[in-house]
């Protein structure tokens, strides 16, 4: 999933459910073998670095990572993402900082998890992004 994907499923999600627009964003991903259980982190910040590589942070991270942490909603997030100036970005892989681990010293390490979908949950209130295993 590249940059472009996450515009045009938000575009597509606010154009067939209008309310989402005020829905909270996150990344998920599935806990068990079964494909049931999804575990949901909503996202404060996203960055992109010289690999070519997009990032969604998670809540509590953005300041480790000397970004401006946000709670964004659908319509919010779509427009910062929209406005970004480097369109070269748009092309960028994109990935859940999935896990992150703060070293005493204050240095920040992360498993980066790609991305490869777009859900909604109309009863959280949240438009996700998947990241993880897939279920077949």
């Amino acid at each position: 999933m590249i940059v472009q994907h996450i515009i045009e499923d938000l575009e597509s999600v606010l154009t067939s459910t209008p309310e989402a627009s005020s829905f909270e964003v996150a990344f998920a991903n599935y806990i068990d073998d079964d494909f049931e259980q999804i575990e949901f982190k909503s996202i404060e910040a996203f960055n992109w670095d010289e690999d070519e590589e997009f990032f969604l942070v998670p809540t509590g991270i953005a300041k480790y990572y000397d970004l401006e942490e946000n709670i964004y909603s659908a319509e919010t997030f779509l427009n910062q993402l929209k406005n970004i100036e480097n369109t070269s970005v748009l092309n960028f892989v994109t990935f859940a900082r999935a896990r992150t681990k703060i070293a005493k010293d204050g240095s920040v390490a992360s498993l980066n998890s790609p991305l490869w979908g777009t859900g909604i949950n109309e009863a959280e209130k949240l438009i996700y992004f998947y990241h993880g295993k897939q279920p077949e």
